[in-house]
């Protein structure tokens, strides 16, 4: 209690990149369709195993949405072979690629994502004004990317699907969710209009400013 007057809470901070994305710079560079929309998949810089699974377990799901939607799906450099691999004869439009550098402009071209909910991660979609299907890493024992995952989710920007360990059960649980999602049932629409009035991230600038005035 005696430290409380030298606490600051500020949120994430975020590269000025977020400041003003380029959605159609990522579609231009990705050679995407942009008459379709983009469901990004991710597992954040060294990719995640357990979602690379998951999604391509799904592709032959995929092929029911294949006239309205593609998949950009960001691997990871260790997976990248495999899953490109499984992507060689999926029907739905795809680009695979372990790892993209302009992550501002690709996240707010994407119209869903499915993630992990590590703190940058979260904060990033946020940013991007982009719904996500999260996916924390379950083996934390605090589990705070469940915690990091919960103010989008009680906002409706998000929802939690487990990252359970049978394969069978985790892609079925994610298979639920994206049929919601993926048609025209409006609730994908519901969670971007949640997106567009989450509240501007300043964490940045709040810590720029405090240390200045210290």
């Amino acid at each position: 209690p005696k430290y409380t007057s030298r606490i600051k809470v500020t949120g994430c901070p975020l590269r000025a990149a977020f400041e003003n994305p380029d959605p159609s710079a990522a579609v231009k560079d990705l050679q995407l369709d942009p008459q379709k929309k983009t469901l990004l998949v991710t597992g954040a810089s060294s990719g995640a195993a357990s979602i690379n699974q998951a999604v391509v377990s799904l592709l032959g799901f995929f092929e029911k949405f294949a006239d309205n939607w593609q998949i950009v799906h960001l691997t990871g450099s260790r997976d990248y072979q495999a899953v490109k691999q499984k992507y060689a004869s999926a029907a739905i439009e795809h680009v695979v690629v372990d790892y993209y550098h302009h992550m501002p402009d690709l996240l707010s071209a994407a119209d869903l994502i499915i993630g992990r909910s590590g703190a940058v991660s979260v904060a990033e979609y946020s940013a991007a004004r982009t719904p996500a299907i999260c996916m924390p890493y379950p083996h934390h024992k605090d589990r705070h990317q469940y915690f990091n995952a919960e103010p989008l989710v009680e906002q409706g920007a998000a929802i939690v699907v487990d990252d359970l360990p049978d394969i069978a059960e985790r892609s079925g649980w994610l298979e639920e969710e994206l049929l919601r999602l993926l048609g025209d049932g409006g609730e994908l629409a519901k969670m971007k209009t949640t997106c567009q009035n989450l509240p501007k991230n300043q964490a940045a600038q709040t810590i720029t400013k405090h240390l200045l005035s210290c």
